[in-house]
């Protein structure tokens, strides 16, 4: 493991030299990037995806930006830009997508778009859009978010039903323009909504007329436990956001996919709130090579943390505990006295990364991530119960 240990070094770009184009050895395709993340990446059990270092993901861009066809974009416009859209859109069962350099600025754009008469938004307390993004909707959009479901991870229901109620009643008329579902939720360890509840409430949203956003940041990982296909839940939305960096491992950017009708012109409003970046190939080239065959490669990483956990619970030293309508976050705790600092110390310096601790659940909350497709688990069990 220890041989990984420059490459995790954000000053150690000069240790991994850029490799010569076409003779390193290594072919220009998915066979050399899969060498390279085999033989160099760590194993984390903190991100949703592989944590890339710098010069990692240099290396990659190296190899992707020699293959055929590789075209970079202008402003966000055209090149492997439009074709990536193209694909995700068509992935998503949408007419058509747009990449946006954030999944705030993709919340935001597709919370406007529904809301440009009826000003209220309907979301999840606990979401992504009401806590973590500045009140950019409020704020830059004039839009009323209303809050449902406390510290839960969704509202019942019957919370549903009485506020849309409530809100027929008022003297001036305030109509609800979109309903927003996040899920799995990042504030809940990325717990589920079970898909009989989306189910549920966006068809109550649908009788009454109100438009229907996702943001499905980490909707591969939400479909992965849930064994829905990717269509299942974006067919019941009018627009989908998709992280571009939590499973597809770009150093950030997003998709906005919908109905040619809502997306069209996108490109507009991206620039006006500071998103036309001059170009974005960078970010799409990585996302575009891990979108492909995600689904089989995050499968894997889950037969590997099946054998990671059955070996080191067999030692009886620690048990790995699945959380209620849980996805990816797992609960690590020890049956004996540990120094829960030392072993992350320790584990670090053996390339394995861990979160930190959680002293009041006295666990760690590790994740599950297709780095463990990359690494010998026996290897890393032994790791874990050596220290």
């Amino acid at each position: 493991m220890k041989r990984r240990a420059f490459i995790t070094n954000t000053a150690a770009v000069s240790a991994l030299p850029f490799l010569p184009k076409l003779s390193s050895g290594i072919s220009v395709n998915s066979k050399g990037i899969e060498e390279l993340l085999h033989k160099y990446l760590p194993v984390n059990f903190y991100r949703d995806g592989l944590d890339l270092s710098p010069t990692l993901y240099a290396q990659l861009l190296e190899l992707l930006t020699q293959e055929k066809g590789f075209e970079p974009d202008a402003y966000g416009l055209g090149g492997m830009i439009h074709q990536f859209e193209e694909k995700v859109a068509l992935v998503l069962g949408k007419e058509k997508a747009i990449f946006m350099p954030t999944g705030t600025l993709a919340n935001h754009i597709a919370l406007r778009k529904h809301c440009t008469t009826n000003k209220r938004a309907i979301v999840q307390y606990e979401s992504h859009i009401n806590r973590d993004s500045g009140d950019c909707a409020t704020t830059l959009s004039g839009i009323n978010l209303i809050t449902l479901g406390s510290k839960n991870s969704i509202y019942t229901l019957d919370e549903l039903q009485s506020l849309l109620k409530d809100n027929q009643n008022g003297k001036v008329k305030t109509p609800i323009g979109v309903l927003s579902l996040e899920t799995p939720i990042r504030r809940k360890n990325l717990q589920r909504i079970p898909f009989s509840e989306i189910e549920t409430i966006t068809s109550v949203a649908k009788e009454n007329n109100i438009a229907l956003h996702l943001d499905g940041a980490r909707l591969y990982i939400d479909a992965a436990f849930s064994g829905k296909d990717i269509k299942e839940y974006t067919k019941l939305f009018d627009t989908v956001y998709l992280s571009m960096y939590k499973s597809f491992n770009a150093v950030s950017g997003a998709i906005l996919a919908g109905s040619k009708k809502i997306i069209d012109g996108l490109h507009n409003e991206r620039r006006m709130f500071g998103g036309g970046l001059p170009s974005s190939w960078q970010q799409i080239a990585i996302a575009d090579y891990f979108f492909d065959n995600y689904a089989n490669r995050y499968s894997k990483a889950l037969e590997q943390f099946d054998v990671f956990k059955s070996l080191i619970e067999k030692s009886e030293k620690f048990q790995i505990s699945a959380l209620k309508n849980g996805s990816s976050v797992f609960k690590l705790t020890s049956k004996k006295s540990i120094n829960a600092v030392q072993l992350k110390k320790s584990l670090t310096k053996e390339q394995i990364f861990l979160p930190n601790w959680n002293e009041k659940d006295q666990c760690f909350y590790i994740k599950v991530n297709d780095s463990l497709v990359y690494n010998n688990m026996q290897k890393v069990a032994k790791l874990f119960l050596k220290l």
